[in-house]
């Protein structure tokens, strides 16, 4: 099959629109981006948090709250990793994703990449891992002094831009997802020119917050109406090509 065809070189009730909107439909399934989001911006929260106190805890020289602080940032690079590596996490965001989907079911796609191809599993989980090490090391160059806080977002798109672009490149996501890696460096870029889009004084922090988690959720909400819209022009489909069956047929089908 001609992979340039369009849509409108298909007939009604051609099974190839319907394993077109079917793909499209898996594609576009975002539920389970948005179960991770939830858990990773409690995470990152959390982190920030700690980040903040242990900066204060340094500028006012309580060496007592630093080093439980720092502690409690150690605890939770353990905590992310664990979450982010363990089978048992992505278990609990595939039953959450399952129930949230509930009568839709379970449906998956495969990219047709050959042996040298990008789809490597232990890669992505690598640089996930990454990931979040190199923001926990951020964090603790905000928290010394090192970085400054307003810089963090700039900072973070080094990394993240360019491996979230990997990441649905490899994995084969909808047009959805490019959103959050497009704006979110856009975005750095734009803080670093000094327009008047920073939060300052004890909002800092949502310098980094807002984009990172905005963007994301908005990638997600524009993939999960996408994906609305494929499933009701596959169901459209579906029910077209039964009415154009032959009576006889579908009678025939019935009674087997």
């Amino acid at each position: 099959m001609n992979r340039n065809s369009t849509s409108q070189d298909f007939q009604a009730g051609d099974p190839r629109l319907i394993v077109r909107w079917a793909r499209r439909y898996a594609k576009s399934r975002t539920i389970s981006f948005l179960v991770q989001w939830v858990f990773i911006v409690a995470m990152v929260v959390v982190i920030g948090i700690t980040a903040a106190l242990t900066n204060m805890a340094y500028q006012s020289n309580n060496a007592v709250l630093v080093y439980v602080s720092v502690a409690f940032m150690g605890l939770m690079i353990i905590v992310l990793t664990w979450f982010s590596l363990s089978p048992w996490g992505g278990d609990l965001i595939f039953r959450i994703t399952q129930w949230l989907y509930g009568q839709e079911g379970y449906v998956s796609y495969s990219e047709d990449h050959d042996h040298d191809g990008p789809a490597r599993p232990w890669l992505l989980t690598t640089l996930g891992g990454g990931l979040v090490i190199y923001h926990l090391v951020g964090a603790l160059l905000v928290s010394l002094n090192y970085l400054a806080l307003r810089n963090l977002q700039p900072f973070s798109a080094l990394y993240m831009a360019p491996f979230l672009m990997y990441m649905i490149y490899a994995q084969g996501l909808g047009f959805w997802a490019w959103f959050w890696p497009i704006l979110y460096a856009l975005h750095a870029v734009l803080l670093l020119t000094d327009l008047p889009i920073r939060f300052t004084g004890e909002w800092t922090i949502l310098n980094m917050i807002v984009p990172v988690f905005g963007y994301g959720l908005a990638a997600i909400i524009i993939g999960h109406v996408y994906s609305r819209y494929a499933l009701w022009k596959l169901r459209r489909l579906a029910r077209s090509g039964l009415e154009d069956e032959p009576a006889e047929d579908r009678d025939g089908d019935e009674d087997a």
